[in-house]
């Protein structure tokens, strides 16, 4: 699958304030992210609604090989569905169990599966130059 890039502009996680830094309620947030994190069938569900609602994001970071899919996913995952910037769901990652974690990437493994059996006839490329015109 050949990799298809978008202006960040067009990216929904930056779009809804992923890449943001907020002091204030930051606590509440990694705690959000940790019960999302440690929740598999909910993580599964929120991760599909990502694949499904930010389809730039998701395209410009599943169809990039030298991307943290499971990351990606459980980044994104835990900001649409509770507004956790990126950074707080790396501090809730560090508060899981091994065993925790290991679920996590296991939901992340499979929903990325899933979602390149769908798109496997991706075969676009996008140059700089066509960024623009989209």
């Amino acid at each position: 699958m050949k990799q298809i890039f978008y202006h960040y502009t067009r990216w929904e996680d930056f779009q809804n304030g992923m890449y943001d830094e907020d002091k204030d309620g930051r606590r509440e947030r990694v705690k959000l992210a940790a019960q999302l994190l440690s929740d598999p069938p909910r993580l599964y569900e929120e991760m599909t609604r990502v694949t499904q609602e930010w389809k730039c994001a998701t395209e410009q970071n599943l169809t990039n090989a030298s991307i943290n899919h499971q990351a990606f996913l459980g980044q994104t995952a835990c900001a649409i569905w509770g507004g956790v910037h990126e950074d707080e769901t790396r501090e809730a990652w560090g508060t899981l169990t091994n065993q925790q974690r290991y679920a996590a990437n296991k939901v992340a493994d499979r929903v990325f599966e899933e979602w390149v059996q769908k798109h496997a006839d991706v075969s676009q490329q996008m140059t700089v130059f066509e960024m623009e015109e989209v």
